[in-house]
């Protein structure tokens, strides 16, 4: 019985989550606001009313997923989305520029964001560092959001929107380095650092490597199916997780890198295996894809987020928006 009221507690938050990121949705064209913004903003707001409402809005505030979810559930769907849906010869031709943003831009950002907040506040270096590394990770949802309502230039949404996917896979790479360096289990030393190129290079290549593969492999099969919208688009989703999947737990290289690489090769060269019939279903799927990770994962940092901590951290907090700035 407790097992059954949990599934049922469940669903009704799913739904409950997904009927309150619809209105979102609809509110963000009267108000003209980002939806992610808006989406945490509301999820803040309804942790309140959890709090201090009725009894039948309780599970709302004891929903809990588990970071394994947010990585092998809604991460692939929103990389794997965005990756399908980029201009890929727009990318190529600004492909230097956004390896740069996202590769040695993000180590230098990670270590600006990192030194000031470790000079600013009582953090120690590798925890402020660590925090800079997850802060540099930038969502550009509600960037491009903005960009299409200024009319910026395409260059610019592309390197924005390119250097987004790869910026999440060096970001993660070194956490996990400097996860080991706040744990105390080494130091900075030339050896380690070298250590640390290496190891973030056989990740990164490693992971384009298995996406690339593994998006020509699942090219192939789509080209022997002829216009079943169903088949196309169950082969796409399996490509978009297992490309992942395969990546972290086979081959421990970056998910994220394979996930992207899979993406790109699929919405450029393996664009053409489609059908042209079902070209257009497939990228309104994927957009409804992301839709939906977008708004369970906002609206949940919304909900999870403690006022009273909030207010006990805000002078930190202060320094670390300053130093992000």
């Amino acid at each position: 019985m407790h097992s059954e009221s949990f599934v049922v507690d469940l669903v009704a938050v799913i739904l409950a989550l997904l009927l309150i990121a619809a209105a979102v949705q609809a509110a963000t064209k009267r108000v003209k606001f980002p939806f992610t913004v808006l989406l945490v903003l509301v999820g803040m707001a309804l942790r309140q009313l959890v709090e201090h409402g009725p009894q039948f809005l309780r599970p709302l505030a004891e929903f809990e997923i588990s970071p394994d979810v947010i990585m092998f559930v809604f991460l692939p769907a929103l990389i794997f989305e965005s990756a399908f849906n980029l201009d890929t010869r727009q990318l190529r031709h600004n492909l230097p520029a956004v390896l740069t943003l996202a590769v040695p831009g993000l180590v230098l950002s990670t270590a600006m964001i990192g030194v000031l907040v470790w000079w600013l506040t009582p953090f120690d270096l590798p925890t402020a560092l660590l925090l800079g590394s997850i802060l540099s990770a930038t969502d550009p949802v509600a960037v491009i959001s903005i960009f299409r309502n200024l009319g910026a230039p395409m260059r610019l949404t592309i390197l924005v929107e390119g250097e987004s996917l790869f910026n999440d896979a060096t970001a993660i790479v070194v956490a996990r380095i400097l996860v080991g360096v706040a744990a105390g289990g080494y130091v900075f030393t030339p050896e380690a650092a070298l250590d640390g190129v290496t190891e973030f290079l056989i990740v990164f290549l490693g992971g384009v490597l298995v996406g690339w593969l593994a998006a020509r492999i699942f090219g192939w099969l789509l080209g022997a199916v002829e216009g079943d919208s169903f088949i196309e688009t169950s082969l796409t989703t399996v490509l978009a997780y297992l490309s992942f999947l395969v990546a972290e737990e086979v081959f421990h290289v970056s998910g994220v890198m394979a996930t992207v690489a899979a993406g790109l090769t699929m919405g450029g060269a393996g664009r053409t295996k489609l059908s042209a019939s079902v070209a257009e279903y497939i990228e309104h799927f994927w957009e409804y894809m992301a839709f939906v990770a977008n708004a369970l994962v906002f609206l949940l940092v919304g909900l999870r987020v403690e006022w009273g901590s909030l207010y006990g951290s805000f002078d930190i907090l202060i320094w670390v928006i300053a130093a992000m700035l």
